[in-house]
């Protein structure tokens, strides 16, 4: 099945012989991840352009995609050949690189600006601004569930000075992408932007990033964002369904299984562009129902106090990147639960009773979901009986358990 790799290695076109096209979005979404910095051509202060293909070919690839899911992924060696290969992405160049972190205002930023000459007369070159996915830094994490009660996070709010700076820096059509929570900030930042840049967008990328808590801006009520909008997720979507409200997204099918379908280099590409399907899969569904309705009957405030917490634990560890944290799991796992013993009383409850909640929406989920309904038949008299019938049933069969295993 073809990947954006084997897109890479196949389509050898040049931009001014094919246009941009949603395979090359997820191409450039990927370089994102790269760590520049690796490259002593790239300098962030500077806004002079760098030949993506000498980038890549002056840099320790281990350097390159060092601290991103990059680093494991089996194609990756694949994928960076292809692009020293390839006559489509010869002469692609890169400027206006930002990378920034900060754990004291839980954030985690990056984004490049790739720029794509297709050799058109009287046409200025296209600008394609990548915003890069979440890093393996707990900030980076923390940052993305910061979503779930803030309106605005750190992020976004650079991302959107990053739209203005490089569109008042440059003058032809913009594209705008992202993976992760980089799609979330593509798409926020294109929603924010002013009249100027905006009018420039000719489409917004939102791969598997999730939505908002609030709508950023009355574009997103507009048909013409619509137009420009392209949210796609994988057949399995967890990440990209968060806080997902509308039903503008398309389905995109995957050669991977479960949460792994997060990786682009598991979604399948036809041609110019993905392999598509009607729906989520029923298991993507289920966690989707079950994420939202446990998120609704939360405040904010609960659900910051409860990601504060869990997030707390986790730092107590001394460890900054999921990758520290797994080396040491074992230890960290103990040290981790050994301070959740130690909470305050009232914490301690919150934390225990918060967790109870989703079990309890999981279950009643799942029993909505799984449950047979009544035949359309049946008198409604007899549905209530059969229902409470079934209920003193169960709680026979509990007690009958309880007792076999008293």
């Amino acid at each position: 099945m073809s990947n954006i790799v084997s897109y890479m290695q196949e389509d050898q076109r040049t931009f001014a012989e094919s246009p941009f096209n949603p395979a090359d979005s997820l191409v450039f979404s990927t370089l994102s991840y790269f760590n520049f910095e690796a490259c002593t051509l790239v300098d962030p202060a500077s806004d002079a352009r760098v030949l993506l293909h000498d980038v890549v070919s002056l840099s320790d690839w281990d350097a390159l995609t060092r601290a991103s899911w990059l680093e494991d992924a089996k194609d990756t060696r694949t994928f960076l050949q292809a692009l020293m290969a390839s006559r489509r992405y010869r002469n692609v160049t890169l400027a206006f690189y930002a990378n920034e972190r900060s754990d004291a205002v839980e954030k985690q930023f990056s984004a490049t600006t790739f720029f794509l000459a297709d050799g058109t007369e009287g046409i200025r070159e296209r600008a394609c601004l990548a915003f890069r996915g979440t890093d393996g830094s707990f900030a980076g994490w923390k940052e993305d569930f910061n979503l779930c009660f803030k309106s605005v996070i750190p992020s976004q709010c650079t991302a959107a000075a990053y739209v203005s700076g490089v569109a008042s820096a440059t003058g032809g059509p913009l594209v705008v992408t992202g993976h992760s929570k980089g799609g979330n900030l593509a798409e926020f930042a294109s929603l924010v932007a002013d009249d100027a840049a905006y009018a420039r967008i000719e489409a917004v990328y939102n791969h598997d990033g999730p939505s908002f808590l609030e709508d950023p801006s009355p574009r997103r009520a507009d048909g013409a964002f619509d137009a420009l909008l392209h949210k796609t997720v994988p057949e399995s979507s967890a990440f990209g369904m968060i806080l997902e409200r509308r039903a503008d997204y398309r389905v995109v099918r995957s050669s991977a299984l479960s949460v792994f379908q997060h990786e682009p280099f598991s979604w399948i590409v036809e041609g110019e562009d993905f392999s598509y399907q009607d729906e989520l899969n029923p298991s993507a569904r289920f966690f989707d129902d079950t994420l939202d309705a446990w998120l609704r009957s939360k405040t904010p405030e609960e659900r910051e106090r409860f990601i504060d917490t869990i997030y707390d634990l986790f730092v107590s560890t001394q460890a900054s990147t999921w990758a520290e944290f797994q080396t040491k799991l074992l230890g960290n796992t103990r040290q981790m639960l050994g301070r959740g013993s130690r909470l305050d009383p009232e914490t301690r409850s919150f934390v225990l009773k918060t967790l109870g909640s989703l079990a309890s929406v999981l279950r009643d989920e799942t029993v909505k979901r799984f449950r047979p309904s009544p035949p359309e038949w049946l008198p409604k008299r007899q549905e209530r009986y059969d229902e409470e019938a079934c209920t003193n049933a169960g709680e026979q069969d509990r007690g009958r358990e309880g007792k076999e295993r008293a």
